[in-house]
């Protein structure tokens, strides 16, 4: 990454073995510098424009997804008692 700006905020998350073991095998594929730089450009990644210009928001796509599997099991349960009647 070729941004040198002084970062003095930190975020910290917890993350098992195998998932540090994940992050550190992506850093050097992608050719982070460090697992910062690495999970900091994967964030902006997530969070950045997409080519319409329309912001991507985590948070609504994952509450359609919700959505989306919650009318699916109604439609199940549904299904399931017209079978059993």
């Amino acid at each position: 990454m070729s941004n040198f700006r002084n970062r003095n905020r930190v975020v910290y998350f917890r993350v098992s073995e195998d998932e540090f073991q994940q992050f550190t095998d992506l850093c050097a594929r992608y050719g982070a510098r460090n697992m910062s730089d690495f999970v900091r450009s994967a964030v902006k990644a997530l969070t950045s424009h997409t080519p319409d210009g329309q912001a991507t928001d985590i948070a609504q796509r994952l509450k359609q997804l919700e959505d989306s599997v919650e009318r699916l099991n109604h439609t199940m349960a549904q299904n399931g008692s017209e079978r059993q009647a």
